[in-house]
């Protein structure tokens, strides 16, 4: 029978959405290159045949699919700067344990 897996930490711990978002980076860079060269492709056969009106449509497709990776990059970097800037709120909401600190208080130490 298998066993249900029951993760140590939460599925929402910060380091493990960071790792996330650093996959998808990657894999939209990769997928950006995959359509680029794609692109390079339909435009030699465009060239060599201008009345190829598939090999046009395919690299209008391909660039497409370049821009939509690039949108993505910038959607994912978007909410990594959200939830950095909402982590750096709830870390200075929480009250700071400080001295109660004056200059007598500093002369009585110091004797």
């Amino acid at each position: 029978m298998p066993k249900e897996y029951i993760p140590k930490k939460s599925f929402f711990e910060p380091t493990r959405i960071h790792k996330i978002a650093k996959d998808i980076l990657k894999d939209c860079k990769d997928d950006r290159e995959r359509a680029l060269e794609t692109f390079e492709y339909f435009k030699g056969l465009v060239n060599s045949n201008p009345e190829d009106d598939k090999s046009k449509a395919e690299l209008v497709h391909s660039l497409g699919l370049s821009m939509d990776s690039n949108d993505k990059i910038v959607k994912v970097l978007d909410m990594m700067i959200k939830m950095t800037q909402n982590e750096h709120k709830i870390q200075s909401s929480t009250p700071l344990k400080t001295e109660n600190l004056s200059f007598e208080s500093l002369r009585k130490k110091s004797s």
